[in-house]
């Protein structure tokens, strides 16, 4: 993500591997969160374990919009 978005050292990047529950929703999926030190986070959510993400899924995540207002836990 940090490549990918071009971001520098002082912006925060965040990997959660979460269970979900709700129907529809696969056992696991993978929330990354992006906290710049100036301005709005960001997330994704993409429906799949975190070590099945590839670089094409983040691709394909960014290419949607963002959830804004992600903050820390």
């Amino acid at each position: 993500m940090r490549r990918l978005l071009d971001l520098d050292e002082d912006t925060a990047v965040m990997i959660r591997q979460l269970g979900c529950t709700e129907s529809g929703c696969p056992p696991l999926e993978t929330v990354v969160a992006v906290f710049p030190m100036d301005g709005p986070g960001r997330r994704w959510t993409l429906h799949r374990p975190a070590g099945q993400v590839t670089e094409d899924d983040l691709r394909a995540a960014l290419l949607g919009a963002p959830q804004e207002g992600a903050h820390h836990p």
